[in-house]
């Protein structure tokens, strides 16, 4: 299943580490800038992730999966759109919405990877590597790395999109208030990201008992601000989302092993 996971390793890459924030507003909107500048991402990173197999299956699926995977965030946007016309208000980001518009993107991956039918390695383009790499498909440990730098990226960055929408949808925009003004601390999302990572680690390597050293930090570093009643509900909150998250993907890995 390498073929599969290199699929799945360039989507968590496009999807969730190299669309920024304002990518996904102009997709959002309609804007033709957003679908252009996340297609090039997704058609890059698959590109480069299948290029082992030859250029040719590359080109091929990195067409396929830039066209079906700009289709469903286009239908989305549709949906969206004809929700906020028939209920008459904002159609708002869910964690529903999110999980199946993912497995749509998964499945159209699986997809792709069963109609190429799993072509075996190009080892025209892998001896390229062969004086610093051993080629991709003889070296043992390469599906198993593969594997566990996409759990990574789904977990740490994927994550991180999840954890906002939850958030979103369990706390109103203005719940913590700061000197009479509503607040969000920005350096949350690169704190969130450090720490499923640090706890996706302790949980493959075994040492799940660390887990509670990286919460207690957490809690020590935002010890005055946790007095206030909304901020200690939204912190903790977050944080058991975030913990939980980490915690299956690191079971989710160890059981792929």
């Amino acid at each position: 299943m390498l073929f599969f996971w290199l699929l799945l390793l360039a989507h968590g890459l496009a999807d969730f580490v190299l669309q920024s924030d304002a990518i996904s507003s102009a997709k959002c909107q309609n804007k033709w800038q957003g679908y252009t500048r996340h297609g090039l991402a997704v058609f890059l990173c698959t590109l480069a992730a299948i290029h082992f197999y030859g250029w040719k299956g590359a080109l091929l699926a990195g067409g396929l999966v830039t066209m079906v995977h700009l289709a469903l965030d286009w239908l989305k946007n549709v949906g969206r759109a004809l929700y906020s016309k028939v209920m008459k208000r904002e159609a708002r980001p869910g964690v529903p919405g999110l999980l199946i518009d993912q497995l749509l993107h998964i499945l159209t991956l699986f997809w792709v990877w069963r109609l190429l039918d799993k072509p075996p390695v190009d080892t025209t383009v892998t001896g390229f590597y062969a004086k610093v790499l051993a080629p991709l498909g003889q070296f043992p440990g390469a599906e198993r790395a593969v594997v566990g730098l996409a759990v990574y990226i789904l977990v740490a960055f994927g994550g991180a999109v999840l954890i906002r929408i939850a958030l979103d949808n369990i706390f109103p925009s203005d719940y913590i208030v700061v000197d009479g003004q509503s607040t969000q601390v920005t350096a949350g999302k690169y704190i969130g990201i450090l720490e499923r990572i640090l706890i996706l680690t302790l949980t493959v390597t075994g040492n799940i008992s660390a887990i509670g050293v990286v919460f207690a930090a957490k809690s020590i570093a935002r010890f005055s601000e946790l007095s206030k009643k909304q901020f200690a509900e939204y912190y903790l909150v977050g944080t058991l989302l975030s913990f939980l998250l980490a915690l299956a993907g690191g079971i989710l890995l160890g059981q792929l092993k």
